[in-house]
């Protein structure tokens, strides 16, 4: 008798449990994304509705199949970014230049209006901060500086870094970041010239050198190139984070184990 009274409390225990568990989810994945585009709309901003779970990523999927996959044959001009983002585009044609839209249940407002972007740059609230997500999903590659920390951490953060990036500081990095362009620009002509006039270049590796010299010099200055080495291991640690794995991506696993 006791032990199927101890049977009956452990299940109904478990029962509780599940339930709790499965309300939370909820919770977190549905009612809490919806009553924060509810306070949105209610102020006037809009967006592209939302899909279950995955919010506006489906929508976002499609749009992109649709690019082109060879840009070249098509008009390229200066402004790239309805080619990376046309559903920026397309949803700025639709909704203006502020609106809101959804990754799984991050909530996300799109920004274009200059008298808004201003208004949020001279906040004072620590409350308008970075996304939690910087720190779960990408905390070993971007640690705890100042593009992913919060409240008082970043305000000390801020104040340590802020003499450095005085004006007469950045000029006299003028001639440095010239001097790096420079050289990069002449590897480039010698290259078309040797290949008779027309080459066809990949910058992005180029561009990603010529950034790490520039971060070097500024930082260790004539014994950059002891330092440059960690640039290469930045680098590993951006593949092993971007490679995929079996819960890669399903919504809601952060808070499964955290």
């Amino acid at each position: 008798m006791e032990e199927v009274l101890m049977m009956r409390i452990f299940f109904s225990l478990a029962l509780v449990g599940l339930l709790s568990f499965f309300a939370h989810l909820c919770n977190v994945l549905l009612l809490e994304p919806e009553r924060l585009r509810s306070r949105l709309r209610r102020q006037g901003i809009r967006g592209p509705p939302p899909s279950i779970l995955l919010g506006n990523i489906p929508q976002i999927k499609l749009m992109l199949s649709t690019v082109p996959k060879d840009p070249a044959k098509e008009h390229m001009g200066h402004d790239c970014s309805s080619t990376l983002f046309p559903y920026f585009k397309q949803w700025t044609k639709q909704y203006g230049q502020l609106f809101m839209f959804s990754l799984g249940k991050l909530q996300l407002l799109y920004v274009t209006d200059p008298n808004v972007v201003k208004a949020i740059k001279v906040n004072a609230s620590l409350d308008l901060g970075k996304p939690a997500y910087l720190q779960k999903d990408r905390g070993a590659l971007l640690g705890k500086g100042i593009i992913t920390t919060n409240g008082a951490m970043w305000i000390h953060q801020r104040k340590t870094i802020a003499p450095e990036l005085y004006m007469d500081k950045v000029k006299g990095m003028l001639n440095l970041m010239l001097e790096s362009g420079s050289t990069l620009v002449k590897s480039w002509e010698s290259r078309i010239e040797n290949e008779g006039g027309l080459s066809d270049i990949r910058v992005d590796e180029d561009v990603r050198r010529y950034t790490s010299y520039i971060i070097s010099k500024t930082l260790f200055g004539s014994s950059y190139s002891e330092k440059v080495e960690i640039f290469p291991k930045f680098s590993a640690l951006i593949e092993a984070l971007r490679s995929p794995t079996l819960l890669n991506g399903v919504p809601g696993m952060r808070y499964v184990f955290f």
